[in-house]
């Protein structure tokens, strides 16, 4: 919102310099983004956040500089002393009660419809608007001074009373812009008997507008609902600077003030005589009272005020303040972001000055297994170390997705957290797994000719157990294929460098031996899902994700991947190192291929061979998996090597055949595996 200085200062018993006036506003929260100097005035840009819509006015900035500096404001009268007329009052009718809680009308009769004096042009232009005659010029000038918009109408082209009510669909009206508009049923019009004659909050009509012909006018001042004029400004593309503070809500109890006081400018300048006001609806809002306890305002902000500081800076501000050690406030009717003790601690703080604030380290007590933690910090720095050691690239996506990726995703709805204002449909329910973020970073860059594309994401998931909201570390590792691979050889399985990749991350971390089983999830496919179980708990999931999911992401390729709780994870591993001698003796092997049933898990197997070669077995790695036209249908071909090693000794061929035959003779007659 632009400023000007000299005008700002009609209202501030001060002559506070224009540089350092900047400064204290941006200090409290309304940032001076520019300034510059024009026909020796200085005018200030003001960026003013959506909630204060109560400075989107000269008098509301010129409250908030005399709070700030301790000066008085100087807010004009609004008490109308000018001649007045017989007229009697104009006839008024809200149909719709919760669109228009308050509606002023007054008629002010035998104005001189003309150019503006020169003092009003130039605060006109300051504005940055063109001068078109007093009557107009008046009610832009009241809207930015008190922040009310205000509307006149040419009395004589009204037939009949007033009534608010909604359009009719089909009904038209063409705007002072010189536009016919089609209206629909939800918006908001001002009409009298015949027509609309303006689209209430927004924009008035051409037909009833104030002209150099105009003798008799309707002064319309009203409270709309912002909700209602936001959606009738945005379905008709129309903005306005009424739209635009109706649409962040004005004071409803400063509706008649400001139509006083431009009632009293106009019949000053055009010699016109004011006839009596018909006010209708609330005339009051219902006021709020907040509790507020000092000693809890110090200890948030960190600082030592007095009851009588605290009660000072609240009264500056135009607050009612009641008690001491606990303070009953109100706030004043134009302050509607004020609601909670939260807020009137934000408002002490910014006028005590931030700057004002030494900063000083939080008291929280942190454990080893708090997520805040160095124990948990440093897994982390080692997760992304070993990670992005892989070729993996860290990838940061949103908290917040839309109801149709948990839907495309086969995601389950249970316990899922919803946004009650989204700002966008992508924005409607926060994230219960980091897959689906994963997914979305795939498709981006594989949309612009990304061939292998290995991600992970280290973040926080969300749901809801029990009626408590929960907040979780989850980890999720992807990884893509273009062409797509088939599940024929370790080295070309995008599952299998995951599940690689799993194991060098739980060894660097100190971890116990994660098991994994066989299992299913709606998200991969079925003979492709393994669980991950860290004693008996399931840690996460891990497998190839169906085909039909890929393509609601519009990913052409294969893509694998696992999600782990992070925090189990973590809690489970032991960064202390532990002394291990190395071998003594060498080590033999022998390398096993053999068809067996695909019902028949790796782990089954691999617990058979350990079992059976007992400890002189020290490992056995899957070397390769083969399905195809070789072998029969419902089976599959792997090749694992077996490691063996002795503690004790070296070991001997002999001894190494002897238990080598009794493990293949007990695949064949346990398993019913073919040896190749």
């Amino acid at each position: 919102m632009k400023i000007s200085y000299e005008w700002l200062r009609e209202y501030i018993n001060t002559k506070i310099r224009a540089d350092n006036l900047s400064s204290l506003l941006t200090m409290a929260g309304h940032e001076v983004t520019s300034q510059e100097e024009k026909n020796k005035d200085i005018i200030f840009d003001i960026e003013v956040t959506p909630n204060r819509s109560d400075c989107l006015s000269y008098i509301g900035i010129a409250r908030e500089a005399s709070c700030i500096a301790k000066k008085r404001l100087m807010i004009p009268p609004s008490k109308i002393t000018s001649k007045k007329s017989k007229a009697k009052p104009i006839k008024v009718s809200i149909e719709e009660k919760i669109a228009c809680p308050r509606y002023s009308a007054r008629v002010i009769k035998d104005v001189h419809v003309g150019q503006s004096p020169k003092w009003l042009i130039k605060r006109v232009e300051s504005m940055g608007l063109r001068p078109v005659n007093n009557i107009v010029d008046i009610t832009n000038f009241v809207l930015f001074e008190t922040g009310q918009p205000l509307h006149a109408f040419d009395l004589d082209k009204l037939e009949g009373g007033v009534t608010i009510r909604n359009a009719k669909d089909g009904e038209k009206i063409i705007t002072i812009d010189e536009v016919e508009r089609e209206l629909r049923g939800s918006m908001l019009i001002i009409a009298d008997s015949r027509k609309p004659v303006a689209i209430a909050g927004v924009m008035g009509g051409k037909e009833t507008e104030v002209t150099e012909t105009t003798k008799n006018i309707l002064l319309e001042s009203a409270y709309f609902d912002p909700i209602s004029i936001r959606r009738t400004a945005l379905t008709l593309s129309l903005a306005s600077d009424s739209s635009y503070r109706f649409e962040r809500g004005v004071d409803l109890e400063g509706v008649v003030s400001a139509s006083d006081r431009a009632a009293s400018l106009i019949a000053d300048t055009t010699k016109g005589a004011i006839s009596a006001l018909t006010d209708s609806g609330i005339k009051k809002k219902e006021s709020i009272n907040i509790n507020l306890r000092p000693a809890y305002l110090n200890r948030i902000l960190g600082i030592k005020l007095s009851v009588e500081e605290i009660k000072d800076i609240l009264k500056r501000l135009c607050f009612n303040v009641k008690g001491a050690s606990s303070m009953e406030v109100t706030p004043p009717s134009f302050r509607n972001d004020v609601t909670r003790e939260a807020d009137l601690i934000e408002e002490v703080a910014r006028i005590y000055g931030y700057e004002t604030i030494k900063p000083q380290p939080p008291s929280i007590m942190v454990t080893d297994e708090s997520p805040g933690s160095k124990d948990f910090i440093k897994k982390k720095d080692i997760t992304r170390e070993v990670l992005t050691s892989l070729g993996f690239n860290e990838t940061l996506t949103y908290s917040l997705l839309s109801r149709k990726v948990i839907t495309d995703a086969s995601l389950p709805e249970e316990g899922i957290i919803e946004i009650m204002n989204p700002l966008s449909r992508e924005q409607e329910v926060m994230r219960q797994s980091l897959i689906p973020g994963a997914l979305k970073s795939i498709y981006y860059n594989a949309s612009r000719q990304a061939q292998d594309i290995k991600v992970f994401e280290l973040s926080d998931i969300y749901f809801e157990k029990e009626s408590i909201y929960n907040e979780e570390q989850s980890l999720v590792i992807a990884e893509y294929a273009k062409t797509g691979r088939s599940m024929t050889s370790y080295d070309d399985s995008e599952l299998f460098h995951i599940k690689g990749t799993v194991d060098i991350l739980c060894e660097k971390l100190g971890m116990k031996t994660i098991e994994f089983e066989k299992t299913s999830h709606p998200l991969f496919v079925n003979d492709e899902t393994v669980g991950m179980l860290l004693d008996g708990a399931m840690l996460g999931i891990m497998g190839r994700i169906k085909p039909d999911l890929l393509s609601k992401f519009d990913i052409k390729g294969d893509v694998s991947c696992c999600e782990i709780n992070f925090k189990a994870l973590a809690d489970s591993s032991i960064l202390k190192k532990f002394y291990r001698p190395l071998p003594r003796f060498p080590f033999s092997y022998r390398d096993v291929s053999f068809a067996i049933d695909s019902n028949i898990s790796y782990k089954e197997l691999a617990s058979f061979v350990k079992r059976e070669g007992g400890m002189l077995v020290e490992r056995i790695e899957l070397l390769s998996e083969y399905r195809g036209d070789k072998i029969k249908p419902g089976q599959r071909g792997l090749a694992i090597r077996i490691i063996y090693r002795s503690k004790e000794k070296t070991l001997t061929e002999e001894e190494i055949n002897n238990i080598d035959t009794a493990i293949r003779e007990g695949l064949t007659k346990n398993f019913n595996a073919t040896l190749r």
